[in-house]
């Protein structure tokens, strides 16, 4: 199984707890990589990795009814929820489809775009230069590439996730680690990975989010999105205990983590 398929499959089985558990962070952080992308009325754009809709939504509210919002996601389960959330709202300019972005040019022979959404997925690629270079590839003369990435933790989500360690360690290995395939570290790195794939007027900008946390809801946040990689190696018959012994060791009264996400913007 390659990275590709090993990622969506495990974001296939996160999809129906993904931003449902009470800890909101996805959806501030997908609403303002879209007000950082700026799509307009009447826009066409595509929202790569669309998950459930997190950039998808704000998306096509913002290029109206004469506007067409397109989200990709590998994982059946993201799509499924994605495209049942477009239909609560009544979105008929969004359309959500099971795909890899980097074969974008297949499922939408001849389609360019104003917009193109990289949320919070780069680093989960094999090779993100290919990435940005596919994505580039879908925009038109002037359009905008938009990507978020997850960069830093603060020091009370450093010492929450060494808690998350210590407590599973009788159960499984490197719990509280996410499964990114590159860290794509400092600004600058982000802006040659711009340049490199053909766009211009690259810059970054990073914006730090204040989630609150409670010892009860940990077990079931790190279920609901990447993290879940490594508790899915604890045997079912032991995962109510592994949960216990986690809540057992966290402090009450909760914690609030201050997490960092880097913008990065360039236009073809």
């Amino acid at each position: 199984m390659n990275a590709k398929e090993y990622m969506a499959g495990l974001f296939d089985r996160a999809a129906g707890t993904y931003e449902r558990v009470g800890v909101s962070f996805f959806a501030p952080v997908a609403a303002e990589l879209v007000r950082r992308a700026a799509p307009g009325p009447g826009d066409h754009v595509l929202d790569a990795g669309c998950g459930t809709g997190a950039s998808l939504v704000p998306a096509a509210h913002a290029v109206g009814p004469t506007g067409r919002v397109v989200g990709l996601d590998l994982a059946p389960g993201m799509v499924a929820a994605a495209t049942a959330e477009v239909e609560r709202q009544g979105l008929r300019q969004a359309t959500v489809l099971l795909g890899d972005a980097e074969q974008a040019e297949e499922l939408l022979p001849g389609e360019r775009f104003d917009v193109v959404l990289a949320g919070m997925m780069l680093y989960f690629l094999p090779d993100p230069l290919a990435a940005v270079r596919s994505m580039a590839g879908l925009l038109k003369p002037g359009g905008r590439l938009a990507a978020s990435l997850l960069v830093r933790s603060s020091p009370a989500e450093a010492e929450l996730l060494g808690l998350v360690a210590r407590a599973l360690e009788p159960y499984t290995t490197g719990a509280g680690s996410a499964p990114f395939t590159h860290k794509l570290g400092g600004p600058e790195e982000m802006i040659e990975l711009f340049e490199a794939g053909g766009l211009r007027d690259a810059a970054c900008a990073d914006v730090v989010f204040e989630v609150p946390i409670q010892a009860g809801q940990v077990w079931d946040w790190l279920w609901s999105a990447a993290r879940r990689a490594a508790l899915e190696s604890i045997p079912e018959s032991s995962r109510a205990e592994a949960r216990a012994a986690l809540e057992a060791s966290l402090p009450q009264d909760g914690f609030l983590l201050e997490r960092t996400v880097r913008y990065a913007t360039g236009r073809l």
